[in-house]
């Protein structure tokens, strides 16, 4: 995808083919880093201009499939402007950690950094408002996941709630359930929207920054309320992993710290 939005010819001609090939190389995207407070248009990854190309430095965090990946498009500060580079994982300089999170653990979240590592200057792939397009469409791609991730919970704990007796009937009998079901379909519908909507003007090619914005506070928001509340209806099932709500509920959390990953 941000090959066919953002690369140039010789780009689109060196890495496209493959993935039409039989094997497909696995590919990710690498905005996030190490820090507190971070900010995708303040990067602490540089880039600098050499007599022989660019040389990165610095490391990112939470990289999905960080050490399958044959190919990183990577974020990086380039003369004051954030840009993103294509970085193959043979490149001299690049090393892969592990970097266990609390959710999203089917990506194998990875650390990558980078030492010196040098490139030609045909590896920049995008910078200024491509850059701010990827950040916004990333984004949007965490709330397409939360919506699908909270649609999860709502289809699991329906049967669940009307299926467990407790005081000799349906523990969905009780109001407090009833509404508890009810919100997280309310909310749901909510985000379910505000996802489509931002998604609609970024596919007819119209202006999305505000869009995704409000899509994303309210699927990080209400994402995180509602894997809580999927925990909580199961009461102590919920709490084990025989049940799926738990790592519902942690993969909903990750939605508002993620920068970048599902693009690619």
């Amino acid at each position: 995808t941000a090959l066919t939005l953002w690369g140039n010819e010789d780009q689109q001609a060196t890495y496209l083919p493959a993935f039409v090939s039989d094997h497909i190389p696995t590919a990710t995207l690498a905005i996030l880093e190490p820090r507190p407070m971070f900010d995708p248009f303040r990067l602490q990854t540089l880039a600098r201009r050499t007599p022989g190309g660019i040389r990165l430095d610095g490391a990112k965090s939470l990289v999905p499939r960080a050490a399958d990946a044959e190919l990183f498009v990577i974020a990086a500060e380039l003369e004051g402007s954030p840009s993103l580079f294509l970085v193959e994982s043979s490149t001299a300089g690049l090393t892969v950690e592990a970097e266990p999170a609390m959710g999203v653990r089917a990506a194998s979240l990875g650390r990558v950094v980078l030492e010196d590592v040098t490139l030609p200057q045909g590896a920049l792939l995008a910078t200024g408002t491509a850059y701010r397009e990827c950040v916004d469409l990333s984004r949007l791609a965490w709330c397409a996941l939360a919506v699908g991730t909270a649609q999860a919970v709502l289809d699991y704990v329906i049967p669940y709630v009307n299926q467990r007796e407790a005081f000799g009937e349906p523990v969905s009998h009780r109001q407090s359930v009833a509404f508890m079901v009810a919100d997280i379909g309310i909310e749901l519908d909510g985000m379910r929207l505000v996802t489509y909507r931002a998604a609609s003007r970024a596919a007819q090619g119209k202006s999305f920054a505000r869009e995704t914005a409000l899509a994303h506070r309210l699927c990080a928001e209400r994402g995180m309320v509602i894997g809580s509340h999927g925990v909580q209806l199961l009461g102590g099932h919920g709490y084990v992993k025989e049940h799926p709500v738990e790592r519902w509920y942690r993969d909903l959390r990750g939605i508002s710290v993620m920068e970048g990953g599902v693009l690619v």
